[in-house]
């Protein structure tokens, strides 16, 4: 029997600061690559691309369990009265079937965070994201 080339969100895990961060419900990231187009006065066509800077951000749905401190808790924001020593968290997603690492966000900082809580439901929440540097299973980890 041959096994599936595709990844399936079930079999991947988000690892955050090294240790599994199992709460998530979804889990989303935009990378930007580093060409613009360059645009002159008179032509509507692009003259060229040009090399700007690349950007990765994201944002990941997650549930919130009794005791977890919300992003503060895995360290991804420092509380409040230590937003100035603040430092950057670390991201995996590693197929849990073949071990490799299919994205890894370093010097990571959280943008956001927000927070649902319905009547009835669970108590449900959105971080943003945006890191310096990625890297994927395309260009090995060191």
């Amino acid at each position: 029997m041959s096994r599936s080339v595709l990844t399936r969100a079930g079999q991947v895990a988000l690892y955050v600061n090294g240790n599994v961060f199992g709460r998530v419900t979804a889990f989303r990231y935009s990378i930007e690559t580093p060409r613009r187009r360059m645009q002159t006065v008179d032509s509507i066509l692009p003259f060229e691309l040009g090399s700007t800077a690349s950007s990765v951000s994201g944002t990941m749905g997650l549930y919130r369990t009794t005791l977890d401190g919300a992003a503060e808790g895995p360290g991804m924001v420092a509380p409040l009265e230590e937003i100035p020593n603040e430092k950057y968290f670390s991201m995996a997603l590693v197929d849990l079937i073949t071990q490799i690492v299919i994205f890894q966000a370093d010097f990571c900082s959280v943008e956001s965070q927000s927070w649902s809580m319905d009547a009835r439901g669970l108590v449900l929440g959105t971080i943003s994201w945006s890191a310096l540097s990625y890297q994927n299973e395309v260009r090995p980890l060191k």
